[in-house]
C-alpha cells in the first residue's frame, strides 16, 4: 500500500490547508474586537433590519444625546435590589 501523491494532487492538497487556514484567520481573528464592542440598542437595532437608513439613524441618536436628560437611566425605574444585605430595613 502506497502513500505516493501526484504532484498536482499534493499541490491541490496544500492549496486546500492554506484555504481552509486563511478562513480560520478571517473568522477567529476579528472575533474579540467584535465581541468588545457595546451592544446596539434595540430600538437602533430593529430600525437597521427594518431597512432604514443608518446616517439618518445616527443623525437622530446624536440629537438625542446632545438633548440630554438628567434623570435616571432608561429603566432604573424598574430594578429592584435582590441584595438582602443592600435592601434598606425601612
Amino acid at each position: 500500500m502506497s502513500f505516493a501523491l501526484e504532484t498536482n494532487q499534493l499541490v491541490a492538497l496544500v492549496l486546500a490547508v492554506v484555504c481552509l487556514a486563511a478562513l480560520a484567520v478571517i473568522v477567529v481573528a476579528p472575533w474579540r474586537n467584535v465581541r468588545a464592542e457595546p451592544r446596539i440598542p434595540d430600538e437602533v437595532e430593529t430600525r437597521l433590519l427594518l431597512g432604514e437608513d443608518p446616517a439618518e439613524i445616527a443623525e437622530d441618536e446624536d440629537e438625542e444625546e446632545s438633548e440630554g436628560d438628567d434623570g435616571p437611566p432608561e429603566g432604573a425605574d424598574g430594578v429592584i435590589e435582590l441584595d438582602p444585605e443592600r435592601r434598606s430595613s425601612a
